[in-house]
């Protein structure tokens, strides 16, 4: 099973940042790794609003194209947590951003 996630928790972004803290301050550490089944715990939150379509086996073979597919997926991350949409779900992902307290 495919698993990409925050690897970082992410600092809230203040009234008092200027753009350029703002960019360093809000961005996203991702991981991307395959996990074994029964080690995954199952919850109630599904988060849909990502687009993994990209993501293949292929992309797993060398250091590079891992790279590359973490990258892109920070970059999602990433906008989704500066953009967040407007409207009637836009409290879907809000708890994908914070920190898991056990």
């Amino acid at each position: 099973m495919l698993v990409a996630g925050i690897a970082r928790n992410l600092i809230q972004a203040k009234r008092s940042f200027g753009k350029k803290k703002f960019i360093k301050k809000t961005g996203v550490k991702t991981f991307v790794k395959y996990v074994n089944q029964s080690h995954v715990l199952p919850t109630r939150f599904v988060v849909s609003e990502f687009d993994f379509t990209e993501v293949k086996d292929e992309s797993f073979k060398t250091q590079e194209t891992r790279e590359a597919l973490r990258k892109s997926i920070r970059d999602k991350f990433t906008e989704a947590y500066r953009n967040p949409k407007q409207g009637e779900k836009s409290g879907h992902t809000k708890f994908f951003f914070t920190r898991l307290r056990f």
